[in-house]
């Protein structure tokens, strides 16, 4: 029977040989820090009607309601810290180099970027920055101003209600820039899933649309419906495997 600290073995070669990684991470990856897992029991999901709160239908029609949820959010967000699978990817990405090493996220926390994180691909945006909808305005989050102007606040353009930059349900990704993420991970040696249940998409063609040449890893608490088409799973919390793993590539890159 293989155990983890065989798989963890096997994975860390994958990374010393690879010349080139796409590293997916969904929101197991930031529960840890106190983000909360929109979907998983006890989500946000349970609290709210996401079409209700979180559509661009819903954000048009009534954005003093979707403005609510968003304040409730924030506060559930509180000042979130990476922890040690953040700081885990960001170590795999400076022993590799990151012209090697390109990390694509669903999550809108940032914590890749706090943690130190370079070419990280927040493909449903980041929450640390608003936006207007209608002409394109930005800005970033100002707790005092954003968060406590009531009904909710507005683009000093065209005075739209400002949003923060997530991708919301009916609303496009960024084309250009998730299409480049696809097209680093169709070409890469080795692509590594972490904290995703790969049951939002686009974004879980990131893992899943590489070929078959293409190394797949997942490092996540439970199973996916598409553990069949990855070839490494690594059950556990990631909070412990991946800086084993992280241990594993220093060893075998310092005997080489």
């Amino acid at each position: 029977m293989t155990t983890i600290s065989d798989l963890l073995e096997e994975v860390a070669q994958l990374v010393v040989d690879a010349n080139s990684i796409v590293i997916f991470t969904g929101a197991g990856i930031s529960t840890p820090s106190g983000i909360p897992d929109f979907r998983s029991p006890g989500g946000l999901w349970e609290k709210y009607d996401p079409f209700e709160v979180s559509s661009m239908r819903a954000f048009k029609k009534e954005p003093e309601k979707v403005w609510e949820f968003f304040r409730d959010l924030y506060q559930q967000f509180e000042d979130p810290q990476p922890n040690p699978a953040h700081f885990a990817v960001t170590d795999i990405q400076k022993l590799k180099g990151s012209d090697h090493v390109h990390i694509v996220t669903q999550n809108i926390d940032g914590l890749h970027t706090k943690s130190g994180a370079k070419n990280v691909f927040e493909i449903h945006g980041n929450a640390e920055k608003m936006h207007c909808y209608k002409c394109a305005f930005e800005e970033d989050l100002d707790v005092e101003k954003h968060l406590n102007t009531h009904p909710y606040p507005k683009c000093p353009n065209c005075e739209k209600p400002l949003k923060p930059k997530v991708v919301l349900f009916e609303e496009l990704l960024d084309n250009n820039l998730f299409q480049r993420a696809l097209r680093l991970a169709v070409k890469s040696d080795l692509a590594i899933g972490v904290g995703t249940s790969l049951g939002v998409f686009p974004a879980a063609d990131i893992l899943l649309r590489p070929p078959p040449k293409t190394k797949k890893v997942i490092f996540n608490l439970t199973p996916t419906y598409y553990d069949h088409l990855i070839h490494y799973r690594v059950r556990g919390d990631i909070v412990d495997t991946l800086p084993e793993l992280v241990k594993e590539v220093k060893k075998k890159m310092s005997d080489e």
